[in-house]
């Protein structure tokens, strides 16, 4: 099938129906957002971009809808599209915005070109097939920032997109994609709304609490670092929205406290998932029934094994830590002109997300931290989520972030970074730590404007221990 089949479907069945809310409250019919990709998929055609080439967008201006299209229309007529992270090698045309930087070495197609002259009755443009062709090309950064990249067929995502219609059950008909079409997990969510023939609302966190209360917004898809800062744009004692009834979290852990103030403050029932862009959904679950279990993502999806495994790749235990693999109909078999990464997360048909964590015997994955972020501070060993759930309980402290930074005689130290409103005591964070961690405490604490993270919301800790290692005494 082909990804935009379903929206064609639902503007035949339901053409009156509101299928998106832009920034400026102006609405969009499903039968107006058919055509209006039928009619920029003709103008592709028309400006020379066929099926079977890969497209970088380059659409990254405050109104989501262009960029929304250009992706849709690109994927009805079979052509791939890319984050312009990607190589120049694999691709064929760059769409951006005028004034909007090209890539280098890459034919570049401003987005005016692609309607310009094209009539509004242009909408014979057939689906294609799609089917095994590449719907989209997502980059996978991880914490590092090299980027790797997952191509992913219509086949794959409309299964990916089914998997999450599954583990959510009943959708609520108005919902905000805080994630976008950019990110695998927020791709699934975005489709999701137009395959059911809801309505997906575009704002920003700095606007969304006006926006969900305005258009009576029912479910929010959004990562924790969003997650904050849209409780920061609530002024203290404002009534929850009463419209909103679910909110979908992914991207990375959201941190107890979070997650208390948001059922506080926000709206009660929090769902959250876990997935990778290599895999797709891997677990999920109600925040509410996991919140005494440390480390909790969810419940292994059906058509997924998951297994923690030793060093000698030896199966574990239920419940005991250890290197996560995968398998299943969703996962990738490896990255796209990448051999050398792809051999060392790839192997004998299963995928090693990097993360360490256990399954439980009735399918409750834990996750412990990432193999790679893991402290080992002079003999002593610990994941970071530790230190960062302590220092995230100290007002007025916002965000955190823990890493191991080698001080000058090659020794690992525990440093932490925080992020607060208003400079904050040291020394009262230094006490906090001491008590609760001990020895694991962090020998020293920055306080920063911001902790740098990847789309998905996770810690670039690479990026805060080049900045440490220029600080340390």
């Amino acid at each position: 099938m082909n990804v935009t089949g379903p929206i064609r479907r639902i503007a035949r069945m339901n053409p009156t129906g509101v299928a998106v809310i832009r920034a400026d409250g102006s609405s969009v019919s499903y039968r107006a957002l058919d055509r209006t990709i039928a009619v920029a998929a003709h103008g592709l055609a028309v400006v020379g971009i066929a099926a079977g080439q890969t497209a970088g967008l380059g659409i990254t201006g405050p109104d989501e809808f262009p960029g929304l299209i250009v992706a849709l229309a690109l994927a009805r007529i079979g052509v791939a599209s890319a984050d312009l992270a990607l190589p120049a090698e694999s691709m064929d045309v760059c769409i951006v915005e005028t004034g909007g930087v090209a890539k280098p070495g890459v034919r570049c197609v401003p987005i005016e070109a692609i309607y310009g002259g094209v009539s509004a009755d242009d909408t014979d443009t057939p689906d294609a097939v799609g089917g095994p062709g590449v719907f989209r090309i997502f980059a996978s950064s991880g914490t590092t920032g090299t980027p790797h990249f997952s191509a992913i067929s219509h086949d794959m995502m409309a299964s990916r997109v089914a998997d999450s219609w599954l583990a959510i059950g009943q959708l609520e008909p108005v919902q905000i994609c805080a994630a976008g079409m950019g990110i695998t997990w927020g791709c699934t969510r975005v489709l999701r709304t137009f395959w059911s023939g809801g309505t997906l609302v575009l704002t920003n966190p700095a606007e969304a609490v006006m926006t969900i209360k305005r258009h009576r917004v029912g479910a929010l898809s959004i990562a924790p670092v969003s997650l904050r800062q849209v409780l920061a744009t609530m002024p203290a004692g404002a009534a929850r929205p009463p419209s909103l009834q679910l909110i979908e979290v992914s991207g990375s852990a959201l941190p107890p406290q979070l997650g208390a103030a948001v059922r506080q403050r926000l709206c009660n029932t929090i769902f959250s998932h876990f997935g990778a862009t290599e895999a797709g959904g891997i677990a999920s679950g109600p925040v509410s029934a996991m919140s005494q279990i440390p480390g909790a993502v969810g419940y292994v999806h059906a058509g997924i094994q998951v297994q923690a495994v030793d060093s000698d790749d030896r199966p574990l235990p239920p419940g005991t830590d250890g290197i996560l693999r995968m398998r299943g109909a969703n996962v990738i078999g490896g990255y796209l002109g990448d051999p050398v990464a792809s051999e060392t997360v790839f192997r004998d048909g299963w995928f090693y997300c990097g993360d360490i964590g256990s399954v439980s015997a009735d399918g409750l994955l834990t996750v412990s931290g990432r193999a790679s972020d893991f402290i080992n501070a002079g003999g002593i060993k610990l994941s970071p989520n530790i230190v960062e759930d302590v220092l995230l309980a100290v007002p007025p402290v916002t965000d955190a972030a823990a890493f191991g930074v080698p001080d000058r005689m090659g020794v690992v130290q525990i440093w932490a970074a925080i992020v607060a409103p208003r400079p904050v005591d040291a020394s009262v964070l230094h006490g906090v730590c001491q008590q609760v961690l001990g020895q694991k405490a962090p020998a020293f604490i920055i306080q920063i404007n911001q902790i740098p993270r990847n789309p998905n919301g996770k810690v670039q800790r690479d990026a805060l221990i080049a900045f440490a290692t220029e600080r340390r005494p």
